[in-house]
């Protein structure tokens, strides 16, 4: 069964990104029909997710505190 909670702001998720700065982050990659970096991979898909947990976020009042996050390299 799948964990599940409530997100809000007083009980805030949490996403912590541990990502690879290691040489190997260079070699290509291939997705689909395109060849990119891998590190370039990895931004694609963290800056996605940020976009969307912003637009989560986003009311009339301006953005409210949903969530938590942090990028460690």
């Amino acid at each position: 069964m799948p964990y599940t909670a409530e997100i809000s702001r007083t009980n805030q998720g949490c996403f912590i990104f541990l990502v690879d700065q290691s040489a190997s982050m260079s070699d290509p990659l291939r997705v689909g029909e395109v060849t990119q970096q891998r590190a370039e991979v990895v931004s694609d898909a963290i800056n996605r997710l940020l976009t969307e947990l912003s637009v989560k976020c986003a009311k009339e009042e301006g953005l409210r505190e949903y969530f938590h996050v942090a990028v460690i390299g």
